[in-house]
C-alpha cells in the first residue's frame, strides 16, 4: 500500500511540476524567439521626380562646341510629406541643379565615374532647399538621389 501511495504522490508531484512549468513559461513570456522578435514591417519608400532638365554645356574643357545634356533625377524618402514640400519648392531645386550642371562639361557629366558625386550633390541641393526654404522637420528628408535618365546630344 505504501508503494501505491508513493507512486501516486510522485505522479501528482510530476504532474504539478509540469503544469507549473508550463504556466511559468507562458506567463514569463518565453515564447519562440522567431515569433516574438519578428522584424518590423519595412517602411514604404516614396519618390520625388525632377523631370527632364536640359542644359547647354561645353563638350569638354576649352572646347568651343556645345552639347546638350538631358537629365532626370529621382529622390527617395520614407516621409510622404516630403513629396508635397518638394513639389512646392521644385523651381528652386531645379534652378540650383541647373547651376550645378552648367558648371560642368558634357564629358564630365556623361562619365559614369562621376555619377555618384553628381547624385550626392543633387541630393544635397534638394535637402538644403527643403531645410532652408521650408524649415523641414526632421531635416534632410531625402535619403538618396538617382539619375534615371542622362542623354548627351551634340
Amino acid at each position: 500500500m505504501k508503494k501505491i501511495i508513493l507512486i501516486a504522490t510522485g505522479a501528482v508531484v510530476l504532474l504539478a511540476g509540469g503544469i507549473g512549468g508550463t504556466i511559468a513559461f507562458l506567463t514569463l513570456g518565453h515564447h519562440n524567439g522567431a515569433a516574438s522578435h519578428a522584424a518590423p514591417p519595412p517602411k514604404p519608400i516614396y519618390f520625388a521626380q525632377l523631370n527632364d532638365i536640359v542644359v547647354s554645356v561645353p563638350a569638354d574643357t576649352n572646347d568651343s562646341t556645345t552639347s546638350y545634356i538631358e537629365i532626370t533625377l529621382q529622390f527617395s524618402t520614407f516621409d510622404q510629406n516630403a513629396l508635397a514640400t518638394f513639389t512646392n519648392l521644385q523651381p528652386i531645386i531645379k534652378a540650383q541643379i541647373i547651376n550645378l550642371l552648367m558648371a560642368q562639361t558634357a564629358k564630365s557629366l556623361t562619365d559614369p565615374s562621376t555619377h555618384d558625386t553628381l547624385s550626392k550633390n543633387c541630393l544635397d541641393i534638394a535637402n538644403k532647399v527643403l531645410n532652408a526654404s521650408a524649415n523641414y522637420t526632421p531635416p534632410s528628408p531625402f535619403t538618396a538621389a538617382y539619375i534615371t535618365n542622362l542623354v548627351e546630344q551634340n
